[in-house]
């Protein structure tokens, strides 16, 4: 009995050290197809990269940031999407680090633009950042994304809900072949699924945190009560949500459930 004991109390404590300091520190690549009626063929494999919640100073650091974007370049991006927290919030970036966070953002490499949306670590310099490492930073804004076609995709940025229908418009209102949002929050989708959105891009919920079988996960934080797995359709709104890369400074664990970057595959139906 007492082997079994201490075979129990070994394999609690690995699983623990396993959570805490192994499981958090890999990463995989997750590749979603997402296929779309009527998409015009220059759209036809058009490819999104979404990374989320580095929070750097939890189990990521500046150093680590070098081998994402070395990832992510491989990935031959048409657009490359931050879905917000770069920074943990207990985190202070000295000047040099914030130098090289600019440095490697910058080098991230698509066909066309990278964008951002805030989360709820981003600092007050988060938008010096994005915009020095030339990310757009949609703050409850629209724009469009051109693409050999005269039709284009709207990209919108949902910072808060406070208002969903102006952060949707735009002053020349285009017909568009597809509509994309990208927010931190996955409980937005509430509201963002009441309007003509296809597809929403989001973070936060880092999927629970930890995963237990048959449970899922099990941590919750405000803006992820509601919605923390990785796929959900709300009044024919598609919404994917990441696991992010790094943890919450709240909970230091990470358990069955590896950190990821998504790659999103446009395809005609």
């Amino acid at each position: 009995m007492k082997k079994v004991i201490i075979v129990l109390i070994l394999i609690i404590i690995g699983i623990i050290l396993y959570a805490r300091f192994v499981g958090p520190q890999n990463y995989k690549i997750v590749e979603h197809t997402i296929e779309i009626e009527n998409l015009s063929e220059p759209f036809n494999g058009f490819k999104i990269v979404q990374f989320s919640d580095l929070l750097i100073g939890s189990t990521k650091t500046v150093e680590d940031l070098e081998q994402i974007v070395a990832d992510i370049n491989k990935m031959d991006a048409d657009i490359i999407v931050f879905s917000g927290d770069l920074v943990n919030s207990n985190y202070n970036l000295s000047n040099e680090e914030v130098e090289k966070v600019k440095e490697l953002l910058r080098s991230l490499d698509c066909t066309l633009y990278k964008y951002a949306v805030i989360g709820d670590s981003d600092s007050d310099n988060y938008k010096e950042i994005m915009t020095d490492s030339d990310f757009i930073v949609l703050d409850n804004e629209s724009t469009y994304i051109f693409y050999e076609d005269i039709t284009p995709i709207k990209i919108t940025g949902i910072t808060d809900t406070s208002n969903v229908e102006k952060a949707l418009s735009t002053t020349d209102n285009l017909d568009t072949i597809y509509n994309i949002v990208i927010t931190h929050y996955p409980d937005n989708i509430d509201e963002i699924s009441k309007y003509d959105v296809d597809l929403v891009i989001a973070g936060h919920s880092l999927l629970g945190q930890i995963r237990l079988p048959f449970v899922g996960g099990i941590i919750r934080k405000d803006g992820a009560q509601k919605y923390i797995d990785n796929y959900y359709e709300i009044n024919n709104t598609k919404m994917y949500v990441s696991s992010g890369l790094g943890i919450d400074n709240n909970y230091y664990y990470r358990l069955f459930n590896k950190p990821e970057i998504n790659l999103y595959r446009l395809k005609t139906k």
